[in-house]
């Protein structure tokens, strides 16, 4: 039997709940981190290093900074908790630090895009466009996609066989949709707050708010790979 797509929407949904007390700590973070840029003076001025870190490395800095918030401390977390440890910890941790790493740089350079397209305010109007854009163009043709396939091959213990039978036949309903629904889930309140700051600290922002998002996405690729056994393509 096919993996049909309620049972891939539901895949996403239950990753999504799992992680649901994180994800609410998610949106509060980011919320009040953007209130507080520009109604307290102290969290500007905290800030100011981390955009003066930004625009002197761009996309070196975007980098490392994906790298330790996104590779590093989810993985901490991963290695020591054993209700999340998943088998082959290691390996998985130091691939999904550079994969963190490298969606840094892009994110840079596309956040630099969305700034030459709908310009570099916080205005209501310009944090719309960027993330309707951002979650309905760029996340389901780019970033789930490939991530999608990344922690689907990480989950099925880097299997490159498993992954190209879920490529070949079901791609969307086995990998794409799971993963772009809780995407939406986290991100679309998620990034309207990281798009209200500065170009400059746009990035950096998003690192700091993003840790627990690959715990998600490795909770996805588990899940997807489990569900091969019951639902063979």
């Amino acid at each position: 039997m096919r993996l049909s797509i309620s049972d891939s929407l539901r895949i996403g949904w239950e990753s999504a709940k799992t992680n649901r007390l994180p994800m609410v700590v998610l949106w509060t973070l980011a919320a009040i981190l953007a209130v507080s840029y520009y109604c307290a003076p102290p969290v500007a001025r905290v800030l100011v290093p981390l955009a003066d870190w930004q625009t002197k490395w761009g996309p070196l800095a975007g980098a490392a900074n994906q790298m330790f918030f996104c590779g590093v401390v989810p993985g901490l977390f991963m290695l020591l908790a054993k209700s999340v440890r998943p088998e082959r910890a290691l390996p998985k941790f130091a691939l999904q630090t550079l994969w963190s790493g490298m969606w840094g740089a892009v994110y840079f350079w596309f956040y630099a895009l969305q700034a030459r397209m709908f310009g570099a305010g916080h205005e209501w109007q310009t944090l719309v466009a960027k993330t309707v854009f951002d979650q309905f163009a760029w996340t389901p043709f780019v970033a789930v996609p490939l991530n999608g396939a990344f922690y689907l091959w990480m989950g099925s213990g880097f299997s490159f066989a498993a992954l190209a039978s879920r490529l070949r036949a079901g791609f969307v309903r086995t990998v794409v949709l799971p993963n772009l629904v809780s995407s939406w889930c986290v991100w679309i309140p998620t990034v309207a707050a990281v798009y209200a700051f500065p170009s400059e600290l746009q990035v950096q922002v998003l690192g700091l708010v993003c840790s627990f998002w690959s715990l998600m996405c490795l909770e996805i690729g588990r899940r997807c790979a489990a569900s091969s056994a019951s639902f063979p393509i």
